[in-house]
């Protein structure tokens, strides 16, 4: 018989149970050697030391500011200038020269004042012509302004009040710097009331053509807008008279120039009250892009009819030569004189090329005639 044979046993593999996960405890983070942490607690102690010594001179700068600014633009005025009432304020001028000539109106730039202009008013009123100097605030005596009130329009509005007060119906017009803002945005809104126009290393701040004007950074508009460490910054720098003659040396190209002499013209109105504080104020206005300004678009000046004359120095690094040489391109019939190894301030650095120029940009305005 044939034995007989089981079935084969199919065997599977069984897994093992899985055993439970075991729990892991989590560890606290390690502590830093006590060396270590003593290491970084005496960085951060000396990081604050440090802040602190830098904060102090700053501090000192900001009262000896609040200590010095004490005066009253009254008290300190020359008596050779008088204060007119313009609708936006009370604005110092001077005023020299026959009144029978159609006067010509200087307006100083950035940290100057009328008296900036001594050299060229003596000049020009030694020719025959009638001259008046403006104060444009917030520099010199003129009555300075809140906020809202350093636009170009408020500014052109102060100029042509400072006109009617004088009972000036015409005048040319002469801005230098942040000054010539005001002098083409008098020309573009009020052109009946400026017969010629010289602009001398105008600061305008145009942006290029089809492009809108930069907005300021957020970031120095926040740092102005703090309550204490601008003013301590302006009263270390700007307002500081011991950095007077360095400041105004950084602007020019012959260095010569910065003068004593100039530098106490400068510092004269800032011994009034409040100085650094309205400086700390114009200052936000003055990185601010002026968007209603007419004198902000390059489009504009293609629309001025008033016959225009300007004049640059070659090695100005603050208004470099080309911004003049588009300006020319940008206002019809204007004519560009460029005065050699001359800086930002022509009328300090070379006073004999200067009057020369301004002399024959006044000869080619056949207003400055009697009348």
């Amino acid at each position: 018989m044939t034995p007989s044979r089981r079935p084969a046993r199919i065997l599977q593999k069984v897994k093992p149970p899985a055993r439970p996960a075991r729990l892991v405890k989590a560890m606290p983070p390690a502590s830093p050697p006590p060396a270590q942490g003593k290491r970084r607690g005496l960085a951060k102690r000396l990081a604050l030391a440090l802040l602190a010594l830098a904060l102090v001179p700053l501090i000192m700068f900001r009262v000896a500011a609040l200590w010095r600014e004490t005066k009253w633009a009254t008290d300190l005025a020359p008596s050779t200038g008088q204060f007119v009432e313009t609708g936006h304020g009370r604005l110092f001028l001077q005023d020299a020269g026959p009144r029978d000539r159609t006067p010509i109106v200087l307006i100083h730039g950035t940290a100057a004042w009328s008296e900036f202009w001594r050299g060229t008013i003596d000049h020009l009123v030694a020719r025959g012509h009638r001259v008046v100097a403006l104060d444009l605030p917030p520099f010199g005596f003129s009555d300075r302004a809140g906020p809202g009130g350093y636009t170009r329009e408020t500014q052109a509005k102060r100029i042509v009040g400072a006109l009617s007060a004088l009972g000036i119906d015409k005048a040319i017009l002469v801005g230098h710097s942040f000054g010539a803002g005001a002098t083409v945005e008098s020309v573009m809104r009020h052109p009946e009331r400026v017969v010629g126009l010289v602009l001398v290393a105008a600061a305008l701040g145009l942006p290029d053509d089809g492009t809108p004007p930069a907005a300021a950074s957020r970031a120095l508009t926040t740092f102005l807008a703090a309550p204490v460490v601008p003013g301590m910054l302006v009263s270390a720098t700007a307002t500081n008279p011991l950095l007077t003659r360095q400041l105004l040396g950084t602007m020019i190209a012959r260095k010569e120039a910065a003068t004593p002499e100039l530098a106490a013209i400068l510092q004269r109105p800032m011994t009034r009250r409040d100085t650094t504080r309205d400086f700390v104020a114009w200052a936000t206005a003055f990185v601010t892009p002026d968007l209603a300004a007419l004198s902000m678009s390059p489009q504009a000046y293609s629309g001025v009819r008033t016959p225009a004359q300007i004049i640059w120095g070659t090695e100005d690094t603050l208004t470099p030569l080309a911004q003049g040489e588009r300006l020319a391109r940008l206002i019809p019939g204007a004519a560009l004189t460029a005065l050699p190894r001359v800086g930002h301030i022509p009328q300090i650095e070379d006073p004999a090329a200067f009057r020369t120029a301004l002399d024959s940009a006044l000869a080619k305005l056949p207003v400055t005639q009697k009348r």
